[in-house]
């Protein structure tokens, strides 16, 4: 089994943030896990830079028997352009089988959103027990509308998932999460960023305010909405 022989710490650039989390996502696929998500919760990022970054890594670890598979043709076709020297297949989740070759040996989903839920399900278990990772999945931006059942479908789907890397920004502080390191809540100080708490698994926006009301006497539980912000204040 493989094991991290260092502690990493909170990136303080956008290049480091996606390198630790295509690191996790390996070392979680090497410790077994099969079914991974990484999110990446920047403001108005944008996804494909990021799903390139994973689709070399996939092809330096698979070579060409994998399938990126996005929730969007629009999204697809770009992919196909960007992606013309790489030689990579890209699917579109709702190309159903022929979305998960027999060979292939790996699949990277690309920002699936609520919707798409039952089709994914169906190419999970086409996929077995080969390494299944989301990459910035948007599971909750269809909520409106949305029905009890749908909602508990995905829920229960989302639930099956190990999250491989997670990092969210808040206004004094982040949520972060590399495995196989625990879920960390970050405080913005003086001295810059430092780790407020370490818990066992992903904590709700209440759970934060709650930290930050224990530590400092202030509620972080926002969605900071500058990037530059957020690494202004980790590079300091």
């Amino acid at each position: 089994m493989t094991q991290s022989l260092e502690p990493v710490l909170l990136p303080d650039n956008l290049e480091d943030a996606i390198a630790q989390a295509i690191n996790a996502t390996h070392l979680a696929i090497a410790n077994g896990a099969t079914r991974i998500v990484v999110d990446l919760r920047f403001p108005e990022l944008k996804v494909l830079p990021i799903a390139t970054e994973f689709a070399v890594s996939f092809n330096q670890n698979y070579g060409n028997n994998w399938q990126a598979i996005f929730a969007d043709a629009g999204a697809a076709a770009l992919a196909k352009r960007e992606w013309a020297d790489l030689d990579i297949s890209v699917r579109g989740v709702n190309e159903g089988r022929r979305a998960i070759r027999e060979d292939d040996r790996a699949f990277l989903i690309i920002e699936p959103t609520s919707v798409e839920v039952e089709q994914l399900e169906k190419l999970l278990q086409l996929a077995g027990d080969r390494p299944f990772v989301m990459v910035n999945p948007r599971l909750e931006n269809s909520e409106v509308g949305l029905g009890l059942a749908a909602r508990q479908m995905r829920d229960r789907f989302f639930n099956t998932f190990e999250t491989a890397y997670y990092i969210k920004p808040l206004e004094l502080g982040a949520l972060w999460r590399c495995y196989p390191q625990t879920w960390q809540v970050w405080q913005q100080t003086e001295l810059g960023m430092e780790p407020m708490a370490e818990v066992s698994q992903r904590p709700s926006s209440e759970d934060i305010d709650r930290l930050f009301r224990q530590k400092t006497g202030q509620r972080s539980g926002n969605f900071l909405e500058s990037l530059q912000q957020f690494f202004n204040a980790l590079s300091r």
